[in-house]
């Protein structure tokens, strides 16, 4: 109990004292594909709903929650993809909030027979907030009601913020990789009048699709794929890499989050999170994700490890209608790589030469 009351204390500190805070996590990445990179907007052959939700260490009481929803679509007549995501998360509890909405637009070109390019941006907007009456300090008199030091330093209990994002995204039907670069605008987290820019963040990702087996006539489709993300903001590094095995309509996934050959800043522990568990099903045009983090860092099995639950909604997929409704459910993989299902029935992009 006394490792858990800790660990909550060290959170709280954390996200509201601290002057650069770290981005929202999704162990299911390519499930929640606006949120990974702008440049998979418009990533199907039509519509798409999302819906993401995640409780990361259920044995400390109100640790993190994180809730996100997200619409994109596709327009062949402009080769371009338009998205839209709604986010929040909760922390601590003192009620640290961030809730963010943010907009995106891609456009889609073509490299070769073979090889395309999405270019792609983003603005978002994104709001801070939280309830001072629940927090305590340790240089606070009992049943003081504030007036602390600490108390002194507080200004404001909601930061507003507006900020920028730009990826680029190459793919064709085997492999894909993908660039973000966020927080471009560098805005204000702190709550205290101080200047507390948040540092950029870079993500990379990418995949290989092994194989892929389509049997139109029986409806049968499998698939096996590798993918990875790193991720990097500051001095914090984080490389997610794993398998993906699709037998329709189940989908199973397997990954690893860690850096092992890398020590942690300022200490000899070794850089590793989570091994991560995914079981996905597939029920015609809503696909539902469940994944698990079990904790292997220092941590240990006193948080509890992380639950994460997706859910996808295809509609108005023209691949779909050419296919007869044949079109293979999208994998976490497929998600980030839109060539993969579409063979010779892709959608036609506009040549850059």
């Amino acid at each position: 109990m006394k490792n858990r009351v800790g660990i909550y204390i060290i959170l709280s500190l954390f996200y509201f004292v601290g002057a650069k805070g770290q981005d929202m996590h999704f162990s299911q990445f390519y499930a929640n594909p606006l949120y990974l990179s702008p440049s998979l907007a418009g990533a199907t052959d039509g519509g798409r709903l999302i819906m993401n939700y995640r409780n990361q260490w259920p044995a400390i009481n109100e640790a993190f929650s994180t809730a996100s929803v997200s619409f994109d679509n596709f327009f062949s007549s402009f080769n371009s993809g338009i998205g839209f995501y709604l986010i929040q998360d909760k922390a601590g509890s003192a009620g640290l909030t961030t809730t963010q909405a943010a907009f995106q637009y891609s456009y889609n070109l073509l490299l070769s027979s073979d090889w395309q390019v999405i270019p792609a941006i983003q603005f978002s907007y994104g709001n801070k907030a939280v309830d001072f009456s629940k927090i305590i300090f340790p240089d606070q008199p009992p049943g003081s009601g504030g007036g602390s030091g600490s108390w002194g330093r507080l200004t404001n209990d909601q930061v507003q913020y507006i900020d920028l994002a730009a990826s680029v995204f190459f793919y064709s039907s085997k492999y894909w990789m993908g660039l973000t670069v966020d927080h471009l605008a560098k805005p204000n987290y702190s709550f205290m009048n101080e200047k507390a820019e948040v540092d950029l963040k870079y993500v990379v990702f990418g995949g290989y699709n092994i194989w892929t087996e389509r049997r139109r006539n029986k409806g049968m489709n499998r698939a096996f794929s590798t993918s990875f993300r790193y991720q990097n903001q500051a001095n914090q590094n984080q490389l997610d890499v794993g398998l993906y095995w699709y037998n329709g309509p189940l989908e199973l996934g397997f990954w690893y989050r860690g850096l092992p050959i890398f020590n942690e800043a300022k200490s000899s522990a070794v850089n590793q999170d989570a091994i991560v568990a995914l079981l996905a099903y597939d029920f015609g045009m809503v696909r539902v994700g469940y994944s698990y983090d079990i904790t292997i860092s220092n941590l240990g099995w006193a948080t509890q490890g992380a639950h994460e639950l997706s859910m996808i909604f295809e509609f108005n997929q023209k691949g779909n209608l050419r296919m007869g409704g044949k079109r293979p459910a999208v994998p976490c993989s497929e998600t980030a790589n839109p060539n993969s299902s579409g063979g010779k029935y892709r959608k036609k992009r506009r040549r850059i030469f």
